[in-house]
């Protein structure tokens, strides 16, 4: 048996999304698979919501749910499950297996479409890191409130980053001086709905990286009226952490110091990687164009045609999948 958390909605789908994945790809017994419905069905109807986009998975999942709503009649939802025969257990088996090759075909999208938003956020940084002699890079995670889960929808969430998104774009305060970011929405069973946030402030405008990172969490508090937090990378500690390593791309950042470069272009890489298709978001808003989980921001070059030479050696600045997770991915939940 799958264990899940169903206390907030980002929660429940994630949940759903893996009993139909573990389904298709390993199958569970009649039992088992019975009581992951009983489980499961409640759960998706306390969250479920109109004018909402859902992935493939999820989708397969409520054609189960509305099958049984339509049949149970008096019957509760449990009840009406396991009194089922073994012939009528498979149908709903089958019902989410004809769903499997729209799957395939989603992951091959997300993935394609992670590449693209990487080469090209990469270039973008690239540009930005070729016309300046100094940029200020600051790292940010956004979440919410353990407490306040339960209460946060996806339409909450995509409100609030549509919020920091006019910030950012007005350039006003803490944002003065910013040129350029990227926003990457996610979201998972533990976290939530959650967002990593990096910016490419001017170096010769912009300093004390820590103090312009607290501003931002400070906005990012305002807008999700308290029950939002962040955790900033841009720490003397995590900076040390990270220089220790040879993996120190936030903070100052110059043109000429070509193993600073690499691993600002490091940390830009992180928030669009193929490879976190587990923590992708499964559910948006319903709209005319397709909700984005990724937004960068417009930039003009200078026109200048600075070169920079990044380092050969394998063996300098190397990122392992342990240096993400311990450097990058922070934990993003507060018990409060």
């Amino acid at each position: 048996m799958l264990q899940y958390d169903l206390s907030h909605q980002a929660a429940v789908m994630t949940a759903v999304n893996d009993f139909v994945d573990y389904q298709l790809h390993d199958g569970f017994n009649q039992t088992d698979f019975i009581a992951h419905l009983c489980e499961l069905i409640p759960a998706i109807q306390v969250f479920d919501q109109e004018g909402i986009e859902y992935c493939t998975l999820i989708g397969a999942f409520k054609d189960i749910m509305y099958f049984v709503e339509a049949r149970r009649g008096d019957l509760g939802i449990e009840e009406y499950l396991t009194q089922l025969s073994s012939i009528e257990i498979s149908n709903l088996r089958n019902l989410l297996q004809s769903h499997r090759s729209l799957h395939l075909v989603g992951i091959r999208s997300f993935k394609q479409q992670e590449e693209e938003n990487q080469d090209r956020f990469l270039a973008y940084v690239q540009r930005i890191l070729n016309d300046h002699y100094k940029v200020l890079v600051v790292r940010i995670d956004f979440g919410y409130l353990k407490a306040s889960m339960s209460n946060i929808t996806v339409q909450d969430f995509y409100s609030h980053i549509e919020s920091l998104r006019n910030l950012l774009k007005d350039k006003n305060g803490c944002f003065n001086h910013l040129l350029g970011y990227g926003l990457a929405l996610e979201q998972g069973i533990t976290k939530g709905y959650h967002a990593h946030l990096m910016l490419i402030y001017n170096g010769s405008e912009r300093y004390q990286d820590w103090y312009l990172a607290n501003e931002v969490i400070q906005k990012w508090q305002e807008i999700t009226q308290g029950v939002g937090y962040g955790v900033s990378s841009n720490t003397t500690e995590k900076k040390k952490q990270y220089a220790d390593r040879g993996l120190l791309g936030i903070g100052m950042i110059h043109r000429n110091q070509s193993l600073e470069i690499q691993n600002a272009l490091k940390v830009a890489s992180y928030l669009t990687q193929p490879e976190k298709y587990l923590q992708r978001m499964l559910i948006k808003p319903k709209a005319n164009k397709p909700k984005r989980t990724f937004f960068k921001g417009v930039y003009r070059e200078h026109g200048r045609n600075y070169k920079i030479n990044l380092p050969k050696s394998a063996g300098v600045g190397v990122w392992s999948e342990q240096d993400v997770d311990d450097l990058l991915d922070e934990p993003m939940v507060i018990e409060l």
